[in-house]
């Protein structure tokens, strides 16, 4: 079925239903009808109620969990309540800090809530200010005092009851409450948690269903806890049934549709009052309107379907005939198609699609012309150091046989150097081969500057054959001799050491050192994401810092760390962290 005939299909069904919809409705002429509709829409209306007040209830059920059940609260509240009995009843509230705290941090649905944790012998916390305000009246309320002997985990939910916390009861008059006892030890006396909410926050969801129905929530006993009229909540309401009718009563004088609904804790249920004059009173004016909106709906149909039809054919014929000759090769054409509806963004979309299509072709025939480049100067490239390496030999050779021992040593050193650098087989090298390397580098700038410098190191035995990538430690060590010792004489250490399945290696030198803007411009470079400005690391002493944090990052991922630590005038710290797992699986792909 083309896209045209499923439009077709949808125009036919949306005049044909709607016309169903309007004879089902028109025949629905008896006030029985009207009523069954009524009580549906009363259990729904309770349904989405029940939700409402149901989350509430869990809310505090939570949050009462949350106190009992977290250990850092409970010793806390034992440490306060023995401190509290062995001073007399003198504490300092300050020192206990951490409960209020956690108190103030339960987050609850729906934004008012009273949090109340009353101990033995007069001692309590709360998550709301207790300024000029003293609970312990509580201690002697009716419904408190009946669960002083109550079985621990002994839960009671109560309401309405007034607000004990004075300073709110202009705002909100009435609580509904939920108590349980706890234990702070095996047989001392119930402590308590109360866990209030604003009556106010429950007889929301009632009022969004006014003038049209009556909603209250009762206690086990019929008394009304919750409604929007607040001269209700307390009393015991009563109504009489219609005789013959098992769902119509009076109330006031006045018949109501009633519905009512059980929840599933405390006995509570819902009750909801339909006035039935309001839903059967004005039908013959009901079917009057829906005559004239079905007149109506049919002439706004009709010009909705001309202006969709005229929108969204000719944009996706256009769209369908530039996807085709795309498809026949042509990747310059464009649809050109605007607009800020769906087939607008659809043709801007393709548009953009075909643009980057054509720009990745481009990038693709370009990045293949600078391989092969790229290969060739690789080719010339290691000819050039391999010939050195063999005239360097042979000069090494010569001088050793004149008895040249010390610029022996030098030429092998750099020739070994070199090695390192042509020799591209092993990525991996183990920890005391590298730092064999960087002695030998530090030959060559000792020789080379007329200062010494002296490096030391001190490896610990079972790290010597842990594998690190080649060439790690020579641009960190080069770093610390020209920037931190500015080519002068001092002295670089490098350590090592295992914890934690990990590798630690630290270079350390008593050089210049940085100031704490100069160290955060550094780490906040190494942060940053690679860009296209980042250094090239076309020989050794050009990879720097940054180039070896991201090679072991790359190797490595999170496992692997970078700290820097350094003080003006004392020196720069560097410190390494490698999985050695991953330094051994990597090396044996290699």
């Amino acid at each position: 079925m083309s896209w045209r005939q499923k439009l077709i299909t949808t125009a036919l069904l949306c005049l044909i239903v709607p016309s169903l919809a309007t004879l089902a409705v028109t025949s629905l002429h008896t006030k029985n009808e009207f009523k069954k509709k009524a009580i549906i829409k009363a259990e729904q209306s309770l349904e989405v109620a029940d939700h409402y007040v149901t989350n509430l209830t869990n809310d505090m059920i939570s949050a009462m969990n949350s106190i009992q059940y977290d250990s850092e609260i409970i010793t806390q509240l034992r440490i306060a309540w023995t401190k509290y009995n062995d001073e007399a009843g003198a504490i300092d509230f300050f020192s206990f800090k951490k409960i209020t705290e956690k108190l103030d941090n339960f987050t609850f649905f729906r934004d008012k809530t009273y949090v109340t944790v009353l101990l033995p012998n007069g001692l309590y916390f709360t998550n709301y200010s207790t300024f000029n305000l003293k609970l312990s009246f509580l201690y002697e309320e009716p419904w408190l005092k009946r669960m002083y002997d109550d079985p621990i985990n002994t839960t009671r939910w109560v309401g309405p009851q007034p607000n004990y916390v004075r300073s709110d009861a202009a705002k909100y008059p009435n609580l509904v409450s939920t108590v349980r006892t706890f234990q702070l030890y095996a047989n001392s006396p119930n402590a308590l948690i109360i866990i209030s909410k604003p009556e106010g926050q429950f007889h929301q969801i009632f009022g969004k269903y006014e003038p049209d129905q009556i909603m209250m929530l009762k206690n086990e006993e019929g008394i009304i806890i919750s409604n929007t009229d607040a001269d209700l909540i307390g009393q015991t309401i009563a109504p009489s049934f219609v005789k013959g009718e098992d769902t119509l009563v009076l109330w006031r004088g006045t018949p109501y549709i009633s519905v009512k609904h059980s929840l599933s804790f405390a006995g509570w249920s819902m009750q909801s009052l339909t006035d039935y004059d309001y839903v059967t009173g004005n039908i013959g004016s009901f079917i009057n309107y829906l005559f004239i909106l079905q007149i109506a709906f049919f002439v706004v149909f009709s010009m909705i379907m001309f202006y969709l039809l005229r929108q969204f054919t000719f944009p996706i014929l256009r769209l369908s005939r530039t996807a085709g000759k795309v498809e026949d090769g042509n990747l310059d054409i464009r649809s050109h198609i605007g607009g800020t509806d769906e087939i607008g963004r659809l043709g801007l979309s393709f548009d953009r699609m075909l643009d980057r299509i054509q720009e990745m072709v481009r990038q693709i025939e370009m990045e293949q012309s600078r391989k092969r480049i790229a290969e060739l100067e690789l080719l010339q490239a290691q000819i050039n150091p391999h010939f050195l390496f063999n005239i360097l030999n042979s000069i090494r050779l010569r001088v050793m046989m004149k008895g040249e021992e010390a610029l022996a040593g030098t030429i092998g050193s750099l020739s070994t150097l070199l090695r390192m650098t042509i020799n591209r087989n092993n990525e991996f090298l183990p920890l005391h081969e590298e730092v064999a390397t960087v002695e030998h580098y530090m030959k060559l700038m000792n020789f080379r500057h007329s200062e010494e410098m002296l490096l030391t190191v001190g490896l610990a035995s079972d790290t010597l054959l842990d594998t690190v990538p080649r060439f790690t430690l020579q641009p960190l060590i080069e770093n610390a001799y020209i920037h931190g010792l500015e080519q002068k004489c001092g002295e670089i250490s490098i350590t090592s050491r295992k914890q934690g399945g990990s590798l630690y290696i630290r270079i350390q030198d008593n050089g210049k050192g940085m100031s704490e803007e100069q160290l955060t411009d550094i780490l906040s470079l190494l942060r940053r994401p690679n860009s296209a400005d980042r250094a090239v690391p076309a020989k050794v002493s050009g990879i720097g810092l940054r180039n070896v944090h991201e090679r072991l990052a790359i190797i490595y991922g999170s496992d692997y760390e970078l700290d820097i630590k350094s003080t003006p005038g004392e020196g720069t710290c560097i410190t390494l962290k490698i999985p050695l797992v991953a330094t051994k699986e990597d090396h044996g792909h290699v």
